[in-house]
């Protein structure tokens, strides 16, 4: 009698559309255990917001080094007190070798002045300084072919050596340094988001444990009732994945969030560090990666607990 009534009333929660069944049953989990639901979804989304954060700040640089690359350019320090001679000797040798003649001579003053609209917040501290600080230069664009030519390393040399010339800096120098910095950023971030999701997906592991022990007699009542392991553990699996898709939103919108606050908050006259840090936001290809990374972290943690407790003696 009792298990004839346990079967209708299994057939009534059971509906031809399994899968809608899944989904609602795990949202009706998720909101009954709101707590223990928010602890593994605010796991996820730190996770998320961390590695987020690390590919945002790599991502803006590789597309400054994207757009160093696309051109060369040499600047050719002179020395401060250089005098109207030792400059006109600079230009004309500039001027005689093909490699450096698209030049551009920055006088002292212009030189304060890039400073000055660069690093706006240290208009204060230059102003405290007896005088000009800054050297005259010339900024010579050069070809990209060129650059890295045994012949062109001879001709910098020998400016190197004329009289008035301070020091001789290339633009792929720094590039080459910065490349490294991507690389290391990518590395920290990949390396402590790995170790935070897993962790996430361990908090996830036990967040549906405690929800299958919650829900132990109503699976004990649809076994005895007929049904199968696929209907007991989908909606624990969707609920993990829902969890992961919550955690992954709330990282994105904080970080998106974060992104635009500091675009408010730092002014676009710092143009030097609003070219490293603020020339865009992810790439939809990361986004749908940090999703999907969440998703999987969800996922598992539930196939982790379903397995484990599925596995256990009754």
């Amino acid at each position: 009698m009792t298990r004839e009534f346990l079967s209708d009333r299994d057939e009534k929660r059971i509906p031809s559309n399994t899968l809608a069944w899944f989904f609602r049953e795990a949202l009706r989990r998720i909101w009954v255990s709101k707590r223990s639901s928010s602890v593994a979804v605010g796991m996820i989304a730190i996770s998320l917001l961390i590695v987020g954060s690390f590919l945002l700040v790599a991502e803006n640089l590789e597309r400054a080094v994207t757009r160093a690359q696309g051109r060369s350019r040499v600047n050719v320090y002179l020395v401060s007190d250089a005098t109207p001679a030792q400059i006109s000797a600079v230009d004309a040798w500039l001027q005689a070798h093909g490699d450096f003649a698209a030049h551009h001579f920055v006088s002292r003053e212009e030189a304060l002045r890039r400073f000055s609209s660069y690093f706006t917040n240290l208009n204060g501290l230059v102003g405290q300084l007896e005088g000009n600080p800054f050297p005259p230069s010339f900024d010579c664009d050069v070809s990209s072919s060129v650059v890295q030519s045994p012949a062109f390393v001879r001709e910098a040399a020998a400016l190197r050596r004329i009289s008035g010339v301070d020091d001789v800096q290339f633009d792929w120098e720094w590039v080459g340094r910065l490349q490294r910095i991507v690389q290391i950023v990518d590395l920290a971030g990949l390396i402590a988001g790995g170790i935070l999701a897993l962790a996430a997906a361990f908090t996830i592991a036990n967040v549906i444990r405690l929800t299958m022990m919650l829900h132990r007699e109503d699976i004990d009542i649809m076994r005895l009732v007929g049904a199968s392991e696929r209907i007991i553990r989908g909606p624990f699996l969707i609920e993990g994945l829902l969890q992961g898709v919550i955690g992954s939103a709330v990282a994105l919108a904080l970080l998106f969030a974060a992104f635009e606050s500091l675009q408010h908050f730092i002014p676009p006259a710092n143009s030097l560090l609003w070219s490293f840090l603020f020339t865009g936001f992810l790439s939809w290809e990361k986004i749908a990666a940090l999703a999907a990374g969440g998703m999987m972290a969800g996922f598992f943690g539930s196939w982790l607990s379903v397995r484990a407790t599925s596995e256990e003696p009754a």
